[in-house]
């Protein structure tokens, strides 16, 4: 499923962000 490949990324982003 599309999502399963999503969620991850989408946490892996908001860590990125958080670090900026």
């Amino acid at each position: 499923m599309i999502l399963l490949v999503l969620m991850p990324i989408a946490s892996i982003i908001e860590n990125n962000i958080l670090k900026w």
